[in-house]
């Protein structure tokens, strides 16, 4: 669990507390809103790109875990490094040289 995960679970619970103190209910909106941060809170977590086969032959290529486009590379001299952030749905990858 990342920082925002940890920072969303502690507004959510002080909104509820807040919403029983003032003896009102939650509305859906408030709902809804917490669940869109929580799909920006999710991004932030570094995920590994995956392999995806494509094209007649089955060739793999290497994408992105949520939204499956494939990740762009940056050409490097000791070969390829590829963007830290998936160009298509802004999730964040995990790279080769990252801890698990």
């Amino acid at each position: 669990m990342n920082k925002y995960q940890e920072l969303l679970q502690v507004l959510e619970k002080e909104h509820q507390i807040a919403c029983e103190a003032a003896d009102i209910e939650e509305t859906t909106r408030a709902k809804v809103y917490f669940q869109l941060l929580g799909n920006l809170a999710d991004k932030e977590t570094p995920k590994k790109p995956i392999d995806i086969e494509f094209g007649p032959c089955g060739d793999l290529m290497l994408s992105c875990p949520t939204c499956k486009h494939g990740v762009v590379p940056i050409p490097t001299y000791h070969g390829n490094k590829y963007y830290p952030r998936c160009l298509f749905c802004g999730q964040l990858l995990k790279g080769d040289d990252e801890d698990e």
